[in-house]
């Protein structure tokens, strides 16, 4: 577990106590990261907007709450994966427990073959069950660990890492076309 850097910790208690240019700190560095994160998992960019905004909200009134010698950016993916699922419930969107990796690669055919590919993961990573969608994101783009992805999703480490190799298996077949 990461330990928590001394100017971040400064920044949290000063929100927590109200102070309002700690809050936009706070949101700067990591609005960016909540909004991909749930856009990525919902693919609606207004929902995203919205589970975004609705993350912060919950952040900041709870700010009290929050244990300072844990990851702070585990308890926010946390209320956001919350609110994830809260939003699969209400559009009655299955969030299922169902049974996959980035692939990448300079000049112009590179970058043009470069952004192709991009594409093609992003497709493919979209047509993902959301909760290997979530995982994969939380891995690959967020990189967080295993253990810090199973405090946010409530699932077994041994499950993500089952989860994770069975997305990346699919995601080659549907990159390759065989699926």
């Amino acid at each position: 577990m990461k330990e928590p850097v001394e100017k971040e910790v400064n920044i949290i208690n000063l929100a927590a106590e109200g102070d309002e240019n700690a809050c936009q700190k706070i949101l700067n560095l990591y609005k960016g990261r909540i909004f991909s994160y749930t856009y990525r998992i919902v693919r609606n960019y207004h929902d995203a907007e919205d589970i975004t905004f609705e993350t912060f909200i919950r952040c900041f009134k709870s700010l009290d709450s929050f244990d300072i010698n844990r990851p702070f950016a585990t308890w926010l993916f946390t209320i956001a994966h919350n609110l994830v699922i809260d939003f699969f419930r209400k559009n009655r969107q299955e969030y299922e427990y169902l049974d996959e990796k980035h692939a990448s690669t300079d000049n112009f055919v590179q970058e043009f073959e470069k952004k192709q590919k991009f594409e093609k993961i992003e497709k493919a990573i979209a047509k993902l069950p959301p909760l290997d969608r979530e995982i994969v994101v939380l891995f690959h783009k967020e990189e967080h660990s295993y253990q810090e992805i199973s405090e946010i999703l409530k699932i077994p480490v041994s499950t993500i890492k089952t989860r994770l190799h069975r997305a990346r298996k699919r995601l080659r077949e549907l990159i390759q076309g065989n699926g």
